[in-house]
């Protein structure tokens, strides 16, 4: 047998595959295999040879990631025969790995998930066009095919997303001017939830009878309506913002630069008394947190809240209105509320108040910001002229 004529078993492949066992990824003929010490993931050709294009260290789930988007987009060039040189899909992975830490303010796991999948259906969608090429009916027809997808806010989202990439691509002389700036996004129907002082105060009371992880949401959703608060500053509050005068938190929602803010909310009776409750914990623990998580005294992660505050919903709810089952979908429930709703019901109460400082209260810069997307009172009332 020659040297040139080897058994099938022993053809040198392109690359090669630990043990483990093969994942669609969601492309096709794209595969990940979990080994040893190496996630992998590899393009079967139609030949049957398999290519991997991307590796990572096991337990690297930063590395993973980064692996499986490189893999991702070599499967679609091969699958495509596509040069990504020069194309969208480069600029826009030139923005993710070179701008997206410094522009963006918002570097938690969420955050970076949900820019993740904006640069993924961008690229799916623009990648293999030049950056010059661009024009404004491209981006309607973007927002028309995102939105008969079911998703016509998010990809109102995503093309203001690749309007920012684009003015960096300007900079860079990828293009000439930037095409996606002024352009009518679509139309949604914002399902506004309005939530009385009575419903946060049933759900406090309450909580204030149940064990101890409800108790401290009880207590964090009274807290919230009292400060106004963002849901972001009240999740990871930290017993150094109790101060002598009062509770102070640093503003979560600031641009990428900016300098920080600072909120105070002076003591008032009734804030002094959710505190100490919240204080007053049945297990304990010691943590720098206001709000801790039962048992670990971390704070709560974004989706372990979440978890947790739905089942509260659901035990409180059931108490209110027996006729709800198991089964039932609580969130539709007219005593249904999140964290995130409570803030602008806070804000609602201080303007239906005319309190003096309602503004300051809501902490915008711009007053209209506080009405547009704030001011949820029904009934807006105000003395005769004489």
């Amino acid at each position: 047998m020659s040297k040139e004529q080897k058994p099938a078993s022993k053809r040198a492949r392109t690359s090669t595959r630990s043990g483990g066992q093969r994942e669609p990824t969601g492309v096709a003929r794209l595969y990940k295999r979990v080994g040893t010490n190496v996630v992998s993931f590899y393009y079967i050709h139609p030949d049957g040879r398999g290519e991997t294009l991307g590796r990572a260290s096991l337990g690297d789930k930063a590395a993973i990631e980064q692996a499986r988007r490189t893999a991702m987009r070599r499967a679609l060039e091969i699958r495509d025969g596509a040069v990504i040189a020069g194309s969208v899909a480069e600029m826009i992975e030139k923005f993710r790995d070179e701008i997206d830490s410094t522009h963006y303010a918002d570097q938690s796991p969420h955050g970076k998930a949900l820019r993740l999948a904006a640069y993924e259906n961008l690229s799916a969608f623009f990648g293999r066009m030049g950056p010059r090429t661009l024009r404004k009916q491209h981006g309607y027809q973007y927002l028309q095919a995102r939105a008969e997808a079911g998703a016509p806010a998010r990809a109102n989202k995503e093309l203001s997303q690749l309007a920012t990439i684009c003015h960096y691509g300007v900079r860079w002389d990828l293009m000439e001017d930037n095409p996606f700036t002024g352009m009518m996004l679509n139309k949604t129907d914002t399902k506004v939830r309005v939530v009385s002082r009575r419903q946060v105060l049933r759900f406090y009371l309450w909580s204030l009878k149940q064990r101890q992880n409800y108790r401290t949401l009880g207590c964090a959703a009274m807290f919230t309506y009292l400060t106004g608060f963002r849901a972001a500053e009240v999740r990871p509050f930290t017993k150094d913002g109790l101060q002598r005068d009062g509770v102070i938190v640093v503003s979560a929602k600031r641009k990428k630069g900016e300098a920080a803010s600072v909120k105070r909310r002076y003591w008032s009776r009734r804030l002094r008394c959710v505190v100490e409750r919240a204080l007053q914990r049945e297990d304990k623990i010691a943590s720098k947190y206001l709000f801790a998580a039962t048992r670990r005294g971390a704070c709560y992660s974004r989706s372990g809240w979440g978890s947790s505050w739905q089942d509260a919903m659901n035990a409180w709810i059931r108490v209110q209105d027996q006729s709800v089952n198991e089964t039932d979908l609580v969130t539709d429930h007219p005593l249904y509320f999140s964290l995130l709703d409570i803030r602008p019901a806070a804000v609602s109460r201080k303007l239906e108040m005319q309190a003096k400082d309602a503004y300051d209260f809501a902490g915008h810069a711009n007053p209209s910001t506080t009405h547009k997307h704030y001011d949820r009172r029904l009934v807006k009332s105000a003395a005769a002229t004489e």
